[in-house]
């Protein structure tokens, strides 16, 4: 019992700080973020908001097959959250139960019946991928563009999360060891082949059972931190977030130290628009990083479906990798701004900042945001493979001008996000900087613009 839970131990302490540090890091990116109005009041609406689209799955469900499939998935681990905690127990104490609840059958049960759910729907995610390949399907396929390694390798992390789990809990009721004298029906099931085995040879595969399950699922958060699953984490605080407006709702204000700017009389430092990724508001960054590359936006898009170079999806994603690639500068500009009272002017960086990265972030930092791809080989497909590999370098913009303009702004990507991602509001603002500051739109926005005076 003391090696198992010398081990066990060893692994926590070990991939839990590994995890932590990489916690800290998404923490302090997001709060590099400018300020954002109004995203907590409402309190009880936001609740409700949380019963229903996070515990009740509702935008998931719109899509019969999919939706099933990710229910089982998402209350299989809310389930089997138990059985991380019974695994350390056990580490300790032999036939460790959680207090009051650890022995009854109905929990056992549904241990069990969650755990078999949680292997059905990782077989229907399959199916779903295979079946909308985008290297066969091209554009056609919702996946296109979305890092589909990434999907399988996640597919494969959950698989060994639940067998590991049958391994140590069909040793245990082998043993006897298990807490529960019934309910558990595939843990029994599991534990009837292993009946020929002596109890030395049991303990031993309960002990390497309980290590690899502590250590699959540990290393399986490291991967989900730093993959787009991390939405398993900023899922939940997204959509408590969300402006939760009627219907489609109208364009936010452009806002100035809390308040919306006064137009008759506009500060001269606010800020009219996102026009670098520095611009953004720390909602907008949990935005970019919720993004579970399902598609979902991008098959429903009628820009993306007409063949204009618009993919909701694709875009969320180029602000998530700018993101991820300026985070050393986010980051710097943030302490410089804490300790020095350093801020950068509208549309300026911070060249304090700038000087303390490398020339590979300051060559991200600089990029171009917005422009025309027009003449690259990339300009149809922004800048991904098929499988989410970026194919465009430091010489192109992020965002595709044309792709920004391409948006009827009809909200059907909005609507559609199961993780509540204001796609809309992202390229009002982009609009916004490109009109009022860069001075830099279609040609055929300017008798509108007549009209308008």
């Amino acid at each position: 019992m003391l090696l198992r839970a010398v081990v066990g131990v060893l692994l926590t302490v070990v991939l839990l700080g590994l995890a932590a540090k990489r916690g800290l890091f998404l923490f302090t990116l997001v709060d590099t973020g400018k300020a954002a109005v109004g995203r907590t009041k409402n309190a009880p609406r936001r609740v409700e908001a949380e019963a229903t689209e996070v515990l009740g799955q509702r935008k998931l469900l719109k899509w019969a097959v999919p939706g099933v499939a990710h229910v089982f998935a998402f209350w299989g681990f809310l389930v089997l959250g138990l059985t991380i905690l019974e695994a350390y127990g056990a580490l300790f104490v032999a036939d460790f139960a959680i207090p009051v609840v650890g022995s009854w059958a109905i929990v056992g049960f549904l241990e069990d019946l969650f755990g078999v759910l949680v292997l059905v729907g990782i077989g229907l995610f399959a199916i779903i991928r295979l079946t909308n390949n985008p290297a066969k399907e091209g554009r056609a396929s919702r996946f296109f563009g979305s890092h589909t390694r990434g999907a399988w390798l996640i597919l494969f992390m959950i698989f060994n999360v639940v067998w590991t789990l049958f391994l140590y809990r069909g040793a245990q009721a082998a043993l006897g060891n298990l807490p529960f004298e019934s309910g558990a029906f595939f843990s029994d099931w599991v534990g009837s082949w292993f009946s020929g085995l002596s109890e030395e040879t049991l303990v031993i595969v309960e002990t390497v059972g309980i290590w690899l399950q502590i250590g699959v699922v540990l290393v399986f958060l490291l991967i989900v931190l730093h993959s787009k699953h991390l939405h398993i984490a900023t899922a939940p605080v997204n959509v408590y977030t969300s402006r939760r407006p009627d219907a489609l709702g109208p364009l936010l204000p452009i806002y100035y130290k809390g308040a919306p700017v006064n137009f008759e009389d506009p500060p001269d430092d606010a800020l009219f628009g996102k026009g670098h990724i520095s611009d953004f508001t720390w909602k907008n960054y949990i935005d970019f990083m919720a993004c579970t590359e399902c598609g979902r936006c991008q098959s429903q898009c009628p820009a993306w479906n007409t063949g204009k170079p618009l993919s909701p999806k694709l875009l969320i994603m180029d602000l998530r990798e700018n993101l991820f690639a300026s985070a050393p500068y986010l980051e710097a500009g943030r302490l410089f701004d804490k300790y020095q009272g350093k801020q950068a002017e509208p549309g300026e960086l911070i060249p304090e900042a700038l000087a303390y990265v490398s020339p590979e972030v300051q060559g991200e930092v600089q990029r171009p945001f917005i422009g025309s791809r027009e003449g690259s080989e990339h300009a149809g497909d922004d800048g991904y493979t098929f499988d989410g590999h970026r194919t465009t370098g430091l010489d192109l913009p992020i965002i595709d001008e044309a792709a920004l303009w391409s948006c009827t702004m009809c909200g059907a990507c909005v609507n559609q996000c199961p993780v509540d991602i204001e796609h809309i509001d992202h390229i009002a603002d982009m609009r916004r900087n490109q009109v009022m500051i860069a001075s830099d739109f279609p040609s055929e926005l300017n008798g509108m613009f007549k009209n308008i005076e």
